[in-house]
Formats: structure tokens, C-alpha cells, sequence
């Protein structure tokens, strides 16, 4: 560090105000408490400007090397970052919404994000001269010193300032806007890294230390899934409560703003440090797509869970409402479907967008074999073929062709070129017939009438699913058809039928004229069974449409969560 002393002065000094105020907090003696802080804060805007003469008048004998900011200084300033946002928003919800979380959590913070700084500060041998800097040091001091004016009766502000002005004066409120424009001032002096420069300087010089320095893998995985079951348990308590236990004697919102928080920074940390790197050998074992299925796939299963425990929450009658949103146990369906929703509808509209993306690139693929035969038999060679048809427009098989002419370019021969095209898109019609002139390619004779015919299949085997896709498109009517008349159905007797059914067997006892018993169910049961059932049959017609319509079950998710919708808004708009 430069200027250990001062730096060493400014810790000890921090070590003994930031307890001390909290203590104070806890005791009940705000003003005292306000007091050191903002006293706190001026003594160290003093000792960073200090700090910052030395530096500036020793920055000429310093090596270029040295200057070189070092991982962990680009990790305390993203830190320092991240708590001062936490604890502004805890603030500004405090003070204007009437949180009610204890203040010497505000006093904590606050002294981590001092120490963080200072720390930071202190340790990066760069500073820049700017006017900004002086200007948002200014304000910061001004804030600091109308905390001090307050709680010493020196100034207060006039009885008729507005509600907005009088929140705005509450002391801690001000000490954080303080430390938020010295922040913003070391910023703009160089002294410390903006959060998009802490991200990419952690990039670039944490990769030597991702494994040795930085939170071994197995440790950070750890406390990851700690602070999630922490999260978890002081949310389901704080809800529920305990057996003989008043939650409003506990302290379960620490709990749950600690543990969020703490979720918060290891979350960053991951994917700062690990993701990266994991992502790189995913990619390397798997293709884009099927990565999106994974990333789609887990993210919906995570949402379909919380759901289904909301649905068990309800049904037990263990959870009464959601905010300003009344519950009941009859709401339990309602979270059943929006989890079956979650579950089938983004994965199955992903099917069929990346369905819809290769059938269009296929299609245009023959035109695009076409242009390559004809500027071959023209003379042209088959670099200058690829590189005249890049320039045209073949819609989502363009900017793999732009790909292909740039790697010709490079060097890379037309067969292997072709043949990465085939691999990245990663269709058995498209990598069939690349393969098949890629072999002719390579083994000489007149490419151009090869190319010229496997257009010629291509182009027919499209014709022929399209036909099919026309012939199918009767029978996905049928589908629809029938599965509306199914509900339609469903829907008369549930609305109708079943109502009158139930008051006459309560008449006569539980037994119809007709012979028809009902066994004392109410009609909420039936209705109940009637529902399951058209969300039965919604699952089951949408995959068989699916199956019928491209040739896949997978595809007919998206029917299935077609379906699962109209099926949900029809009882709930008729009952």
C-alpha cells in the first residue's frame, strides 16, 4: 500500500467507529450514532485526499508495471459496489416505504462498504486529475457535513419543506447519497474502478488465479447452496412460522436480507470466475441449441417447482395470500397449470422456432447449390462462386454463406469450407448432401453437374414435406375440432348439467329418479375432476398433433400449451 500509515490509521480508525455507532444504534442513541458516522465519513474523505497528493506526487517514480491494478482490487470495488446499491435500496425502502428493518443493519453496511473502498483506494498506486473529481468530492462533503448540522442543532430544515425534502434529510439517508458521490468521485479521479471496469479487469487479470487464489470450486458451490436453503428457510419461516414461536420476535428478515445478499455475491463470483470456463467445455461438447434446451428446460423446471409448492401451500391452506392477492384453497389448480404452463409452453415454442429457422434455411438451401452450378459452369472457381452468392440474400442461410466466403478467404479449402458449413447447420438433409459434394470435390470430374443434382434432391424432397405438411394440416384441424367440442361439452355439464344434477339428488337424498348417485360430493369435486380431464385431453390431442403435423411428439408441446391455456381461461372465465 502507499502511504501505509495513513492507510493503517484510516482501518484503526474505521475498526473503532463503525461498532461503535452500531452499539450506539442498538442503545437508542441515534444522534450519537449519526454523529460518528458523518464524522467518520469527513476524516476519511480527508485522509483519501491526502492519500491521493502522495500519490500523485510519487505516480512519476512508480513503473509501468507496478501500475498494473491486480485482480483483487477489481474484485473489492465491484464488492464495494454491489453493497452500496444493497444498502441504497434497503435505504430508500426504509425511509420512504416504511421498511420495518432495524437501522444498525444500515450502519453495517455502511461500514463494509467503507472498508471496501478505503481498501481499494489505498492499494491502487493510479490517479487521474479531473475537475469532476473535485466537484463530486465537494458534494459528498457538503452531505457529510449536513449530517453533522442536523444532529448538532447548528441547521435544520424549515417547517414547510416538503414531505419529500424532509425524507430526504433523515441523517443516514444522507450519509448514504455522501459516500454514493465519493464513490462516484474516486470513480472519475482513477482511483478506483467503475463496476464495467471491475468486471472486464477481473476477466483479464483473475485468469492465473482462477483455480489457486480465488474460492475453490467446491467451497463456493457450497455456499451457494447454503445461502439458498438459509434463503429458503427464513422465507418459508417467516411465512409460516413455528410451533409456539411468535415470528415477529425473531429477526427472520436479517436472515433473509443476509442471505440473499450473501446469495447475490457468491452468485457473481460463479460467474465471474467458473461460468466462463464451464461454458467454454459445454460448448466444446454440446451445439448451441441443445445448450438452450438445457438453459430453457432447467429454467422452466426451477419456475414449475416453485409453483407446484405454491399449490401444495394453498391446497393445505398454509399460505393465505400473495401480497395484496387474496388465496384459497380452490387456487391450487391455478398454480398446478401455470406450472404445467412453465413446464411445456417455452420449451415447445423453442422446438417449434428453431424448427420453423431450419425448415426457411432448407428451403433456400437448393437455391443456393443452384447459384454455385451456374457460376461454376460460368468459370468461375468455386472460392469465387461461394464469394458471389455471400453477397446475395438467401434469409437465414445468409450469414452461414458470409461464413463460408470469409473462411475461403482465409485460406481454407472450398471442401473443408462446405463442410463446416453442413456442420454448423446440423441438419441430416443438409449435411447428407454437403458430404455428398464434398466427396466429388475431392475426387475431381464435373462438380457443377453434382451440385446441380443434389439441388435438384433437395428441392424435391421439400416439395415432398411440404405436401405432406398440406395433407396433415386436415387432420390438425380435426384436432382442434374435436378437442373444442370436448371442452364445449365438458363445459355444459360442469355449468349446466351438473349444478341441477346435485340439487336434485340433495332433494331426494342422495339418490336421482333416474338412478344416478352423486354420493354426497359437492360441485366443486366435479368440476375439479372435470378440469383434470380436459387438461388431460389437451396434453394428450397436442402431442398427437404435434407427431401428426411435424413428424415429432416434442413438437407437440406447443399444441399441448395451446390447448392447457384455452382449457384454463374457459373455466375461469365461465365459473
Amino acid at each position: 500500500m502507499i502511504g501505509k500509515k495513513i492507510a493503517w490509521t484510516a482501518f484503526f480508525l474505521m475498526a473503532l467507529f463503525t461498532p461503535a455507532s452500531i452499539i450506539l444504534r442498538i442503545q437508542g442513541n441515534y444522534t450519537l450514532s449519526n454523529v460518528i458516522l458523518a464524522s467518520s465519513i469527513i476524516i476519511f474523505l480527508i485522509f483519501s485526499v491526502i492519500h491521493r497528493k502522495i500519490k500523485e506526487d510519487i505516480l512519476v517514480f512508480i513503473p509501468e508495471e507496478v501500475r498494473e491494478r491486480e485482480w483483487r482490487y477489481y474484485l473489492s470495488s465491484l464488492m464495494a459496489f454491489i453493497f452500496l446499491v444493497f444498502t441504497t435500496i434497503l435505504n430508500i425502502f426504509i425511509v420512504f416505504f416504511g421498511l420495518a428493518i432495524p437501522r444498525a443493519l444500515i450502519d453495517l453496511f455502511i461500514g463494509i462498504v467503507l472498508i471496501l473502498m478505503l481498501y481499494t483506494v489505498f492499494s491502487i498506486p493510479t490517479a487521474e486529475k479531473k475537475a469532476s473529481y473535485y466537484i463530486l468530492f465537494l458534494i459528498a462533503t457538503i452531505f457529510a457535513l449536513g449530517v453533522l448540522a442536523s444532529q448538532l442543532d447548528i441547521y435544520h430544515l424549515p417547517p414547510n419543506a416538503l414531505p419529500l425534502l424532509k425524507k430526504m434529510g433523515d441523517p443516514l439517508f444522507m450519509i448514504n447519497i455522501a459516500i454514493i458521490f465519493w464513490m462516484a468521485s474516486l470513480i472519475s479521479g482513477g482511483e478506483l474502478p467503475s463496476p464495467v471496469g471491475s468486471i472486464i479487469g477481473i476477466y483479464e487479470k483473475g485468469r492465473s488465479v482462477k483455480e489457486e487464489v480465488v474460492f475453490r470450486r467446491n467451497i463456493l458451490y457450497a455456499t451457494i447452496v447454503a445461502f439458498i436453503a438459509i434463503f429458503m428457510i427464513a422465507g418459508l419461516v417467516s411465512v409460516l412460522g413455528l410451533p409456539k414461536v411468535k415470528v415477529g420476535t425473531l429477526p427472520w428478515q436479517f436472515a433473509i436480507i443476509f442471505s440473499s445478499l450473501g446469495l447475490l455475491i457468491t452468485a457473481i463470483i460463479y460467474i465471474l470466475f467458473i461460468l466462463p470456463e464451464k461454458t467454454t467445455k459445454l460448448k466444446e461438447k454440446y451445439d448451441i441449441h441443445t445448450l438452450y434446451r438445457y438453459l430453457i428446460l432447467g429454467t422452466s423446471v426451477v419456475i414449475a417447482i416453485i409453483f407446484i409448492i405454491l399449490a401444495i401451500m394453498t391446497q393445505m391452506k398454509m399460505m393465505h395470500e400473495i401480497g395484496p392477492i387474496k388465496l384459497s384453497p380452490s387456487n391450487s389448480i391455478d398454480f398446478a397449470i401455470f406450472a404445467i404452463l412453465v413446464l411445456i409452453g417455452p420449451y415447445g415454442f423453442y422446438e417449434y422456432a428453431l424448427y420453423r429457422k431450419i425448415d426457411l434455411m432448407e428451403e433456400r438451401f437448393p437455391e443456393f447449390l443452384r447459384d454455385l452450378a451456374e457460376s461454376r459452369k460460368a468459370g468461375l472457381t468455386m472460392a469465387k462462386a461461394v464469394e458471389n452468392a455471400a453477397k446475395g440474400d438467401y434469409g437465414y442461410l445468409t450469414p452461414e454463406i458470409k461464413k463460408m466466403a470469409v473462411q475461403i478467404s482465409w485460406g481454407v479449402p472450398f471442401s473443408e469450407a462446405l463442410r463446416r458449413f453442413g456442420e454448423r447447420i446440423n441438419t441430416p438433409l443438409v449435411k447428407r448432401t454437403t458430404t455428398m459434394v464434398v466427396k466429388a470435390s475431392e475426387t475431381g470430374g464435373k462438380i457443377a453437374d453434382v451440385i446441380e443434382a443434389a439441388a435438384k434432391n433437395v428441392r424435391e424432397i421439400k416439395i415432398l414435406q411440404a405436401e405432406r405438411k398440406t395433407e396433415m394440416k386436415m387432420y390438425l384441424m380435426i384436432i382442434y375440432v374435436s378437442f373444442f367440442v370436448f371442452l364445449a361439452v365438458i363445459a355444459i355439464l360442469s355449468g349446466m348439467f351438473l349444478p341441477k344434477l346435485i340439487s336434485a339428488s340433495k332433494a331426494i337424498g342422495g339418490a336421482g329418479a333416474i338412478g344416478i348417485s352423486v354420493g354426497g360430493a359437492n360441485i366443486e369435486t366435479y368440476r375439479f375432476i372435470y378440469v383434470c380431464t380436459a387438461l388431460s385431453q389437451a396434453i394428450g390431442n397436442g402431442i398427437v398433433a404435434g407427431a401428426l403435423s411435424e413428424g415429432k411428439m416434442i413438437a407437440g408441446l406447443r399444441h399441448a400449451a395451446i390447448m392447457v391455456l384455452i382449457t384454463y381461461l374457459a373455466f375461469r372465465l365461465i365459473f
